[in-house]
């Protein structure tokens, strides 16, 4: 058993985490630049929303987003189907990052 546990790697922590969205950060990437960018397609795409906000929930490493888009756009269609127009919007983006927290509503009347 004690030579199975020497050929095993690690188990991974929060702390391997954060390590490596540190070293992440070091190599470049910029967190408010990744929240710009992003809010910016997506007023481009949805012209008419009425609120866009990106942040980033990573820890500054811009690995994982939570956006919230507020669109007449959304009118009569399931949350599935809104939250795949965000996708859509977001598809070159989403390759890039480690998860997406999406919420989207229609404004009221």
């Amino acid at each position: 058993m004690k030579a199975l546990r020497r050929l095993l790697p690690p188990p991974r922590t929060a702390l391997t985490s954060q390590v490596q969205c540190s070293q992440r950060r070091c190599s470049g990437t910029d967190s408010d630049s990744g929240e710009a960018r992003l809010e910016e397609l997506l007023k481009t795409r949805f012209p008419t929303a009425s609120a866009v906000r990106v942040q980033d929930i990573s820890g500054g490493c811009g690995s994982m987003y939570e956006v919230w888009v507020e669109s007449s756009d959304f009118q009569g269609l399931s949350r599935v189907k809104q939250h795949r127009l965000i996708t859509e919007a977001l598809a070159e983006q989403i390759k890039d990052m480690h998860g997406l927290r999406i919420s989207t509503s229609v404004p009221e009347s």
